[in-house]
């Protein structure tokens, strides 16, 4: 598959500021060097623990937030400094959609206007088209057309989040950004946005970057999954070799907090991880896991293991995987 989005080396740090003068006293290392593509049509799933940097990540390559280094390639064309205007075009190419369904969405503006709004800022066909167009995503969406001239707080929380969702299919683009689109929804409807969005994939050859915490979710929705631990991606895979087979420590601990069926569970052993993330301020050198990890070694604490590719297809940051040093895998004794 061809990559549409190719991220190298991203890196995102927000100053702190201290002091009358409100000099940098020190940095957040928010996002440290993450690097992935995302191919036509794929989704791949973002996972970690709050705090880690997931939403960072999705942000910055949309440059909502300006990157402090790496580069972000779309479809092939570095854009990580383009101006503004010459950003414009990419912007109809890639959306967003936010976590919370209702602070996202403009509460003096109608439904109709907030989905036609993109269309109005880039210039894009007459009023008249603008208003089939949203009639249109609305219905595609699952919402009434008629409902075009209520406002948000009209809705309910799945009804606002497929407002978000025909807002951000309004340009047509190839790449949405998922910041967490389903965790501030019941469970029940969380179900039926994940197969809009799966749907709306397969008819519009989308390409998704999924930012979530809850691993039932990414499983069922993901093509590959990256699981990020304090700004740094510490794995990679196809979703079925990471679930069956974690290579790093960490997301053996992640899969093995999930919950499952009592006979689906003999056998497994639940990893308890010591002690609380490090602060993004002062992280750890080396791995940034460490101080956590049950199987560290001393060069753990010095040197920082490479994102490289243990077995065909699936990445893992740790030294235990250099040459054919091997872990047990806890998660699938």
């Amino acid at each position: 598959m061809t990559a549409l989005l190719e991220v190298e080396g991203l890196k995102k740090h927000f100053p702190i500021h201290k002091g009358f003068f409100s000099r940098v006293s020190g940095q957040v290392y928010a996002v440290d060097g993450v690097s992935f593509s995302i191919a036509r049509g794929e989704t791949l799933g973002l996972v970690g623990e709050s705090g880690c940097g997931k939403s960072t990540v999705g942000r910055t390559l949309l440059r909502l937030m300006e990157p402090t280094g790496g580069s972000i390639k779309v479809a092939g064309r570095d854009i990580t400094q383009l101006s503004p205007q010459e950003l414009l075009p990419y912007r109809r190419r890639m959306q967003m959609i936010y976590q919370d369904p209702y602070a996202s969405l403009n509460p003096r503006m109608s439904a109709g206007e907030i989905v036609g709004e993109p269309m109005v800022v880039h210039e894009i066909g007459a009023p008249k088209e603008h208003k089939e167009r949203v009639a249109a995503l609305f219905e595609r969406v699952g919402l009434r057309p008629e409902a075009v001239n209520s406002y948000p707080h009209e809705f309910s929380g799945g009804q606002r989040q497929r407002i978000g969702i025909a807002r951000a299919l309004a340009l047509n683009p190839e790449l949405i950004v998922g910041d967490e689109p389903v965790s501030a929804l019941d469970v029940s409807i969380q179900a039926q946005i994940i197969n809009l969005l799966m749907d709306l994939q397969d008819e519009f050859k989308l390409s998704y970057l999924f930012v979530a915490h809850d691993l039932a979710v990414v499983e069922h929705i993901s093509h590959r999954v990256a699981v990020m631990y304090l700004g740094r991606i510490v794995e990679m895979a196809d979703k079925r070799d990471l679930f069956e087979t974690p290579l790093h420590p960490y997301s053996e601990a992640l899969l093995s907090a999930v919950p499952i069926p009592k006979a689906s569970a003999r056998g497994r052993k639940r990893v308890i991880l010591t002690g609380d993330v490090p602060s993004p301020i002062n992280p750890p050198p080396g791995c940034h896991f460490h101080t956590r990890c049950p199987y560290a070694m001393p060069r753990c604490r010095i040197e920082a293991p490479a994102l490289r590719e243990v077995t065909p297809g699936h990445l893992a940051a740790c030294h235990l995987h250099e040459g054919a040093v091997r872990f047990p895998l806890a998660a699938t004794s």
